[in-house]
């Protein structure tokens, strides 16, 4: 069997001051060693939280080729059981979505063959010890030599029914312009029969190219909603697609403003709150003063409105996006939390602390709360992909990893789980102590400019040399504060973020390393 690393970094609270505990399954990362994987790049798709508080994974290959398995840990990082699932090899696995209906377990498999032009869903049933059962078909579609499938799901819209619903994008190949996509609306019901499914050409749906994730439910699960745009129509032409239960388009609702905004949200996340059933988006805000601003969006889909909450003024040299996935994490106590990733431009770059996950924290009234930085340190690349709430008042962030061994670049999947109360801007050290910053130096190693980005205001910063000299200070009153370095020496310097208290004095909240 080959082996695989899985990176569970899952911290507890053990006490007012939490401890990390680094678990480390049955694997050992060796710097030194043989790689610990193998050359297929593998994602961690899917979660699921089981009733005794154990969870499961799916973990594909991002390209064509290697396994794709069922992994089940328990509340404190062990890995407990791994489960590889087996198809036809001609069949390519698109991903592996999971979800719990009536006490049952389930694993969809969603798959592609090139070869035969068609796709497929396997379904089948997950036990305790993440074993499952035999995989059924229940879905197939041909598609014409023309044609791509292109999966964007990573979650299963489920209604109170137990039907489920998936989006998918067949798309002409090559492809040249937003009509090139046709979405695929499919439902099927409690017992898996295929009730419903809808084929939309790209002109219908307002030219549409925006991906599965902008495809929601309203409050109540009568209606879908798909967010699309036409440029024709004006620069940022919006439109919310509604549909009914039977996946018949009913109407499109356009998003007005004046100026009009962008609600541009590749890869971006529209889902429904299931504490006040509102809608809500975290996607990117465009002016002629900033590259992207990004933006948390609720929609008003009875008033026609959406509300817009900037979370950042973005530099014209530093951009900030989604990887595609679920990008928000409801918790109970109303607070939502985003994550993206800041300083894109470095996505696919191996440049460790490059670039962070952007993690904002706001509340159903679109008040911005607290924004964090969360990054593995000086030895890895993170790519984040989706966020989830726990039962426990966890949050658990799920992606791959990238990292150096050798001379080589190897990704390997990635979970790693936070307690809610790591994002109290009031208990900053145990926020340090989840990786959780609420500030950073950017770039790194960088040149005559060092740039801070926080959310903080009416804070101080100081910059030090290596001898612990200040040579720099000034309050920060903006997202991002640049620093002339022009005339400072090669080498490492120490800033920090202090804020004034009435009884302490200067409190030191945030502190990093910045290399010139």
């Amino acid at each position: 069997m080959k082996k695989i690393i899985l990176f569970l970094f899952v911290f507890i609270a053990l006490s007012a001051n939490s401890q990390i505990v680094d678990i480390e399954p049955s694997w050992e990362l060796n710097p030194t060693g043989d790689p610990p994987c193998d050359d297929v790049e593998k994602v961690v798709a899917s979660l699921l939280e089981m009733n005794n508080g154990d969870f499961v994974v799916s973990i594909v290959p991002l390209y064509p080729g290697g396994e794709a398995k069922l992994v089940k840990f328990d509340q404190n990082g062990n890995m407990l059981q791994e489960t590889i699932l087996h198809y036809d090899e001609n069949y390519e696995v698109a991903t592996i979505l999971l979800d719990e209906w009536n006490g049952t377990m389930n694993a969809f498999m969603i798959l592609c063959n090139m070869t035969e032009n068609n796709a497929v869903i396997m379904h089948s049933y997950i036990f305790e010890d993440a074993t499952t059962s035999e995989l059924e078909e229940i879905w197939r579609k041909e598609f014409t030599e023309s044609r791509d499938l292109r999966v964007y799901s990573d979650r299963i819209l489920i209604d109170k029914n137990g039907c489920r619903t998936f989006m998918f994008e067949f798309s002409e190949y090559p492809i040249v312009t937003p009509v090139d996509y046709y979405p695929v609306i499919l439902k099927i019901d409690a017992n898996l029969d295929v009730v419903s499914e809808k084929e939309y050409e790209s002109e219908e749906l307002n030219n549409s190219n925006m991906p599965y994730c902008c495809f929601t439910y309203s409050a109540d699960s009568t209606q879908y909603y798909y967010v699309s745009y036409n440029s024709t129509e004006h620069p940022y032409g919006y439109f919310m697609n509604v549909f009914d239960m039977d996946l018949n388009l009913t109407e499109q609702i356009p998003f007005v403003s004046d100026p009009p905004i962008d609600l541009q949200s590749f890869g971006g996340n529209w889902s429904q709150n299931p504490y006040d059933g509102k809608i809500y988006g975290l996607g990117n805000k465009y002016d002629i003063y900033t590259l992207k601003d990004r933006c948390a969006f609720k929609i008003d889909v009875e008033n026609n409105k959406v509300n817009c909450l900037r979370l950042t003024t973005t530099p014209k040299d530093v951009r900030v996006d989604n990887a595609v996935g679920t990008n928000l994490c409801f918790m109970p106590n109303g607070d939502i939390i985003g994550q993206a990733a800041y300083n894109t431009d470095l996505w696919f770059q191996f440049k460790p602390d490059g670039y962070w996950i952007y993690m904002p924290v706001f509340d159903s009234n679109m008040k911005k709360k607290s924004e964090w930085y969360y990054t593995m340190g000086i030895n890895y690349n993170q790519h984040i992909f989706n966020i989830y709430p726990t039962k426990d008042d966890g949050v658990i962030l799920l992606g791959r990893i990238r990292f150096e061994m050798g001379g080589d670049l190897f990704w390997e999947p990635y979970i790693v789980k936070f307690p809610a109360s790591a994002f109290n801007p009031d208990n900053i050290e145990e926020a340090h102590a989840h990786g959780l910053h609420l500030a950073v130096a950017y770039p790194n190693p960088g040149g005559d400019v060092m740039n801070i980005r926080t959310g903080l205001r009416n804070a101080v910063l100081s910059v030090y040399d290596i001898q612990g000299r200040k040579i720099h200070e000034q309050e920060i009153t903006d997202d991002v504060t640049s620093i002339d370095a022009s005339n400072w020496q090669s080498g490492t310097y120490v800033w920090k973020l202090g804020m004034r208290n009435e009884e302490l004095g200067m409190k030191e909240v945030e502190s990093g390393k910045w290399v010139k």
